[in-house]
């Protein structure tokens, strides 16, 4: 699957209208390169505030997540395969 595939796939699991900024933020990648870049920072997408915040997560397979951490628990989003 292209890069781009596998984007859409990870953001398809998203709500469009709760997650917007985050699904921009991801849109904005182009390449492995930028999704590692927002994880190596953190992985925050959502910005900080009180409540529930997304965060990209990287796995040693090749898959990204997207987890939703609230109240420091987390619950998978969405997540897909990157080649």
């Amino acid at each position: 699957m292209s890069f781009d595939g596998s984007l859409g796939v990870l953001v398809a699991g998203m709500d469009a209208a709760r997650h917007a900024v985050e699904i921009e933020r991801l849109r904005a990648c182009r390449s492995t390169t930028d999704l590692d870049a927002i994880v190596d920072g953190g992985g925050w997408l959502s910005p900080e505030s009180p409540g529930k915040r997304l965060k990209l997560v990287r796995h040693g397979s090749g898959t990204y997540l997207v987890v939703e951490y609230d109240d420091g628990w987390s619950t998978r989003v969405s997540q897909a395969p990157f080649r």
